[in-house]
């Protein structure tokens, strides 16, 4: 259908770009248009050490972190930066741990542009390659995305500053005080609120089975790391997982070094059905968050009730592989060296290799996250308001964050902790409290409760400002002319007022 289209689109007489050039001025024009109202509303504030404090501070530069700041740009709120401790183009995880040739998510996704046509992912491939070359692609591929991502950065001026790590995060007075580490340098940045786009890791880390916990940490890597696949060229290679992760790095080391890749899956087949799919409609995304406590944690238990099973496209990569071969039924039971083997014991038997893989999930677990050390005990858990939350799901759900509407971080004790509520966790960790907001397909949602919830807050923060400003309006074009009042009457009328 989508070559079809592509194919009608053209002899139609459709416009094709011919260049990136061409969309780029496209969407200058756009954004001027568009520009309404115009009225900066932002006051400077100052900081402690005499400089001013960022108006938000974006934690994180991938996919979620650009659309938070582009929403904040739109809405001129533009005293902001995003920091990332990654090189330029390493953000995320698609040059990294993304071990798949392509987004999983469909590649009609929108939601970065913010309701510009002209700043989608097929407005710029198509004028990047051509209307046919988008029509004849099934996927986007990583490299694209990531392309795309840098092109979109550079379009809207987002001010990212690459090479900067998020050390601790806590308040200083009415101001959040980040701690930052730039080269090995340590300094401070002060904002009015935080956004965390950190992706999944950030929070709790990923899952390390205790089963592995006597092994040489070189002999292993969990699969959200950066592996230097190079150094495993002609290795045996056993995985441990049978999920979308487990199944893009079996693809992955097999195409480029792998001896033979043996994977240890606990269930005894692969789940069928992908429910996080069932949630990809308007009305769930939108108001999901505004369901109550009992209704939101049984329904995300229900999507989460199987983990995502591997596309399609992702069993085809390594299936009828001679040198591949899954192992169900079979969870770890031990592991240990024996030589320069590994040797691991399943419940239906032992494994020898050269080097293992975890690709087991991630946790929540905020007293792990490093940067939130100062203020973790402060954070209201899943745990904390909800009974069943308590007893009953994966850990990882109990220890979540609860989260108010906008993505704000909640008191555990209330009144003990007001900053809370101007630290936004907008990452995988809100999908308890917000739904999946997080990933590509759901973000058109997310980013704009995002943005309703701080422009909200700096309102009603900046309240007394707001209410002198409009006391003191006296402006009009209608001055000089017979039957309006003078300025001063305005003046008299509004004091009596």
């Amino acid at each position: 259908m989508d070559e079809q289209g592509g194919t009608e689109r053209a002899e139609a007489g459709v416009p094709e770009l011919r260049s990136l050039d061409e969309l780029e001025r496209m969407i200058e024009r756009d954004l001027e248009i568009l520009l309404y109202p115009q009225k900066p509303w932002m006051k400077p504030v100052p900081a402690p050490d005499g400089t001013e404090a960022y108006d938000v501070a974006v934690v994180g530069g991938g996919h979620s972190g650009i659309a938070a700041a582009f929403a904040l740009l739109q809405e001129k709120i533009a005293n902001i930066v995003v920091l990332d401790d990654n090189d330029p183009g390493d953000e995320g995880p698609w040059r990294s741990y993304a071990r798949m040739p392509d987004l999983r998510t469909r590649k009609s996704v929108i939601g970065m542009e913010m309701g510009y046509p002209n700043l989608t992912f097929r407005a710029y491939f198509e004028a990047r390659e051509g209307i046919e070359a988008y029509a004849a692609m099934p996927r986007i591929s990583c490299e694209d995305w990531v392309a795309y991502l840098m092109w979109m950065r550079r379009v809207l001026g987002i001010p990212v500053e690459n090479g900067t790590r998020l050390v601790s995060l806590e308040p200083e007075g009415t101001l959040l005080r980040l701690t930052v580490d730039r080269g090995g340098t340590r300094e401070v940045v002060y904002a009015r609120r935080v956004v965390l786009a950190t992706g999944p890791l950030a929070m709790g880390g990923a899952n390390i089975p205790p089963e592995v916990a006597g092994l040489p940490k070189a002999r292993w890597a969990h699969a959200y790391e950066r592996i230097d696949v190079d150094r495993l060229a002609g290795k045996r290679i056993v995985i441990v997982g049978g999920g979308s992760t487990a199944f893009d790095n079996a693809g992955e080391l097999l195409e480029r070094v792998a001896a033979g890749v043996d994977m240890l899956v606990r269930r005894p087949r692969l789940c069928r059905v992908s429910v996080i799919r069932w949630t990809d409609w308007a009305g769930f995304l939108h108001t999901f968050a505004d369901l109550g406590d009992k209704e939101r944690w049984d329904m995300m238990r229900m999507v989460q009730r199987n983990p995502a099973p591997p596309t399609l496209r992702a069993l085809e990569r390594v299936d009828r592989r001679g040198d591949f071969r899954v192992h169900f039924s079979s969870p770890l039971v031990s592991s240990r060296m024996d030589g320069e083997e590994i040797v691991i014991e399943t419940a239906r038997g032992t494994h020898r290799a050269d080097y293992l893989v975890l690709a087991t999930g991630f946790g929540v677990d905020l007293s792990k996250c490093g940067f939130l050390d100062p203020i973790a005990g402060d954070i209201a858990l899943w745990r904390d308001r909800l009974p069943e939350a308590r007893t009953e799901g994966p850990e990882k759900y109990r220890n979540s964050p609860y989260l108010g509407r906008h993505y704000e971080f909640c008191e555990k004790v209330p009144g003990a902790a007001p900053y809370l509520k101007h630290i936004y966790d907008f990452n995988q960790t809100a999908q308890l409290s917000m739904g999946p907001t997080g990933r590509v397909s759901g973000l058109k949602y997310g980013v704009r409760r995002l943005l309703d919830g701080i422009s909200g807050s700096f309102l009603a923060e900046d309240y007394a400002r707001h209410l002198a400003s409009v006391i003191a309006y006296n402006d009009s074009d209608m001055d000089g002319h017979p039957w309006v009042e003078s300025p001063e009457d305005s003046r008299v009328k509004r004091a009596a007022d």
